[in-house]
């Protein structure tokens, strides 16, 4: 056997699984990329899912980057716990799945992955697999428009304008789809079209620190504009937790309660859409 075909055998030998042959004609940054992720490299194991998804310095092979997703996301790597979730969600690779998907989503999402917020968002929203939560699916569309995702900008204007999930608020409508559409969403531009309005030059500063209080702003505020929707009136929904709030809050538990089970028992209350 010559030498460079035995060491690329040799090399094929050291690979796990159906990923032996696929990757003979691969660079050598790649083999070795490919060796750390089958000794358990969880970053590596999630760079292997890129290439493969992407086609990168081999044959693109969707199936094959799930089954490096699934191990780095396994072991919590945000970035792979994503890409998992999208993989179910577009039926991409494998069966779509929306359970599967959210599940994927939801870790990724509690870590503050903005993307992953939104999809998580639209499945809520749209009730994809599961019962519609609209008011549940904004809240996380928008902590990801506030972290500058322009597709869940686009969203949440929409949302503004058409009452679905939130309070109805044709300025605040008119102000996201700005931003998204200055952000480069062609639907928030096709939308401010079709409504004969220009996007407007909005400030807007994505938010990058802090991602905590922004998540408790809107956990605050869908209690909020779930509560007002159930004719429990707690004020404005603008994420901050005040008297009106609090006594709203009581009215409702009938009894002390946290805010996690304060909207634990919201979502066990059909959203009317």
């Amino acid at each position: 056997m010559k030498p460079a075909l035995a060491l690329a055998f040799a090399t094929a030998l050291t690979l796990g699984g159906c990923t032996q042959l696929q990757l003979l004609n691969a660079n050598k940054p790649t083999q070795d990329l490919a060796q750390k992720a089958d000794a358990g490299d969880v970053e590596s194991q999630y760079q292997m899912g890129l290439h493969f998804t992407a086609g990168a310095d081999i044959q693109q092979n969707y199936a094959q980057g799930l089954s490096y997703f699934r191990k780095a996301a396994a072991n919590g790597h945000t970035g792979a716990q994503y890409m998992l979730g999208m993989g179910y969600y577009l039926g991409r690779g494998t069966a779509q799945d929306y359970a599967e998907a959210r599940q994927w989503l939801e870790l990724a999402a509690a870590k503050h992955h903005r993307e992953a917020m939104h999809y998580l968002g639209e499945i809520y929203l749209n009730g994809y697999g599961t019962r519609a939560e609209p008011a549940w699916g904004i809240h996380w569309i928008g902590q990801s428009a506030e972290m500058g995702y322009s597709e869940a900008q686009y969203l949440l204007g929409t949302s503004y304008l058409t009452g679905i999930g939130n309070t109805k608020n044709r300025n605040q409508g008119l102000r996201w789809l700005s931003i998204a559409a200055n952000g480069g969403s062609l639907r928030a531009k096709e939308l401010l079209k079709q409504i004969d309005q220009r996007p407007a030059t909005s400030r807007f500063t994505a938010i990058t620190r802090e991602l905590s209080a922004l998540n408790k702003r809107y956990r605050i505020r869908y209690a909020q504009t779930r509560l007002n929707s159930l004719g429990f009136t707690a004020g404005p929904a603008d994420g901050v937790w005040g008297e009106q709030t609090e006594n709203a809050s009581l009215r409702f538990m009938k009894r002390s309660a946290s805010l996690d089970e304060l909207i634990e028992t919201l979502r066990l209350q059909p959203e009317k859409h």
